[in-house]
């Protein structure tokens, strides 16, 4: 006889869980939770005030930084005052002069620049009046300007240094030419946007720093023959990060990170330059503070390392914590002791039995959901095959039929056949990537994450599949290294891979297979931005030098490449592509013959967005 089912036990179980635990856990959340409010309390007044001494350091320092300028200006106005009184006829004159800077933080050099028509007969005469002037063999080096004239460097000083810019066109350098522009039209003092000096340009990239140029202009001084006449400029170059340093060393140093960045452009900040101290950063807000330089606005920023921040709160938080945590669990335990072994085995079978149950739920939906996808795609690979299977046999039959009409039969009839179809086939090419060409740059993007290494393997199988009917000896040889993964549209990629295999496979010297290898490399920097460069190196012909600069434009080749099924509109199409997804194309020569081919991707991050599907190695030429 089956024994009667016995009676429930999980309402009594749960009367006697809440008598043993509702009391201790009470109190321990209690006094947990008045100890976690007062440390939190002690740990905000601690950030407040590291904030606070942060804004203060930031607000000093911008007055600091406002003060330098004023003072940078200061000196600036007076070498040109002096200038427009008396010219430099040498560089110690010039060196004298310019004496009043030497305590200037960050300084770099000190310039005087004239204006010299664009003309060669009025650069040789400059020339000519400089050497006279200075009693120096001084050589003028013009430059393509956009400001139409040259400016030339004749008298320089560079602090720390002896190499000399004297002869150096400085219209040549775009925020210089601004700069100078500026001071010229307004009269007064101009401070150019960021950049690197052309002095710094030789160093290390990790070494190369921001830099800005004050620039003055220079008229003729009262009893000169051009009186209140524009002479040229007075320019001196500082190197942001020189300053910052400087100006935080006065400071008593900067316990954290201290950056000045130029917000002139909000949509595009430039970091000019910054000051950090080792050790973790706060993860607060940076505090701010905004200097107004001339045309310029220039934003500094502090954020406190943690140490700093930790300073500043102390080990109140941590002991309040600590003292009431303890007390808080004294007691609970306290209340707790003569049931809790028992009762926390329980749970813990309990909540293992739960966890185990819900495990083995999931494996079998898991279980079921790819059974159903593997139905799925087996239909839908049937269906697929069966519609394709038929208008595929028809054109074979049409083809074959064309082939055996009566007076088509003859050996001349078949090769002007398989000519008209390779023409054909051809045209439609055209006609498709004309087409493409014509829509790509207004396309709809759907961005995914792609992986280039599949996708350039997918690719190179392609291509050998059709060279197949080739000679052994002269299939390709298609090398994929690894490849990244990156943000872009799936075809558009598979496109550029695609016709740029094909170029290298088309011109392979005669006779020889074609060597190809595809590779990918991190270029760039965190500052100005990381880019993908992908290459596609080859073994063939090479480009000339003097078709280099055409090797992109539509329709550039030339008839024996034509005949080579290729008219570069191919290429064409794969920099319109690249262009569309934000990067660039070019051509390098490879020191061991042949051409790199390459192009560039920026580095986006992929989390969240979907992963593209694998595209077909061949895309279906479009109909009609």
């Amino acid at each position: 006889m089956t024994p009667p089912p016995a009676a429930p036990a999980a309402p009594r179980s749960l009367r006697r869980r809440a008598a043993v635990l509702v009391l201790p856990v009470v109190v321990l959340l209690v006094g947990i939770g008045g100890t976690v409010g007062v440390s939190l309390g002690l740990d905000a007044a601690g950030s407040r005030r590291a904030q606070e001494a942060s804004q203060a350091l930031v607000d000093e320092q911008g007055r600091a930084l406002g003060d330098a300028v004023k003072q940078y200006s200061t000196v600036l106005d007076a070498l040109s005052q002096g200038i427009a009184e008396q010219a430099p006829t040498e560089d110690p004159e010039f060196d004298t002069m310019s004496a009043v800077a030497d305590a200037l933080p960050g300084l770099s050099s000190l310039s005087y620049t004239v204006p010299v028509a664009q003309d060669p007969a009025a650069v040789t005469a400059a020339q000519e009046r400089f050497r006279a002037q200075f009693d120096a063999p001084i050589t003028l080096h013009p430059a393509q300007t956009q400001v139409g004239e040259h400016r030339f460097i004749v008298a320089y000083r560079g602090i720390g240094t002896r190499e000399t810019l004297r002869g150096v066109d400085a219209a040549a350098v775009g925020p210089v030419a601004v700069a100078a522009t500026t001071a010229r039209e307004t009269g007064s003092l101009a401070i150019s946007a960021p950049y690197v000096l052309l002095a710094d340009r030789s160093l290390p990239v990790e070494e190369q720093q921001q830099s800005v140029v004050l620039t003055a202009p220079v008229l003729g001084g009262r009893g000169q023959v051009d009186q209140d006449v524009f002479r040229g400029w007075v320019a001196g170059a500082f190197r942001v990060s020189d300053v910052l340093t400087s100006s935080a060393r006065s400071a008593g140093g900067v316990d954290g990170r201290l950056q000045l960045w130029d917000t002139t452009d909000r949509a595009a900040p430039v970091l000019m330059g910054q000051v950090h101290e080792q050790g973790r950063l706060s993860d607060h807000p940076a505090q701010s503070a905004t200097v107004i330089a001339g045309t310029r606005r220039w934003t500094l920023s502090a954020v406190p390392t943690r140490a700093a921040e930790d300073r500043a709160t102390g080990a109140g938080p941590f002991v309040a914590l600590v003292v009431g945590g303890v007390a808080s669990l004294l007691l609970a335990g306290l209340l707790f002791s003569v049931t809790a072994g028992r009762e926390r085995a329980k749970r813990d079978v309990e909540l293992a039995t739960v966890e185990l149950a819900e495990e083995v739920a999931s494996r079998r939906r898991s279980e079921e959901a790819l059974r159903t996808r593997e139905s799925e795609l087996d239909a839908y690979s049937t269906v697929v095959a069966d519609r394709l299977r038929l208008p595929l046999a028809r054109l074979s039959e049409m083809a074959g039929a064309a082939r055996e009409t009566d007076g088509w039969t003859s050996a001349d009839w078949q090769t002007r056949l398989d000519r008209v179809d390779r023409r054909l086939d051809t045209a439609r090419r055209l006609v498709d990537d004309l087409l493409l060409y014509a829509r790509v740059s207004e396309m709809a993007l759907t961005e995914r994450t792609v992986d280039l290494l599949a996708l350039g393997t997918l690719v190179a199988d392609g291509q050998e599949a059709l060279s197949a009917h080739l000679p052994d000896e002269l299939q390709p040889r298609i090398e994929v290294q690894p490849l990244p993964e990156v943000v872009g549209e799936p075809w558009l990629l598979q496109q550029v891979l695609q016709r740029l295999v094909d170029n290298a496979v088309v011109h392979a010297p005669y006779g020889q297979p074609a060597v190809i290898t595809l590779s990918a490399d991190l270029t760039g920097s965190r500052f100005r931005g990381e880019v993908w460069r992908i290459e596609v190196r080859d073994r063939g012909l090479g480009v000339p030098a003097e078709r280099r600069a055409t090797v992109f434009e539509p329709f550039a080749g030339e008839d024996a490449e034509v005949e080579r099924r290729t008219n570069h509109l191919s290429l064409a199409l794969c920099r319109r592509i690249v262009l569309r997804l934000g990067g660039d194309i070019g051509l390098d020569d490879d020191p061991r013959g042949g051409s790199v081919f390459w192009f560039t991707l920026p580095v986006r991050t992929t989390a969240g967005r979907p992963a593209a599907q694998p595209p077909s190695a061949r895309p279906v030429p479009a109909l009609g």
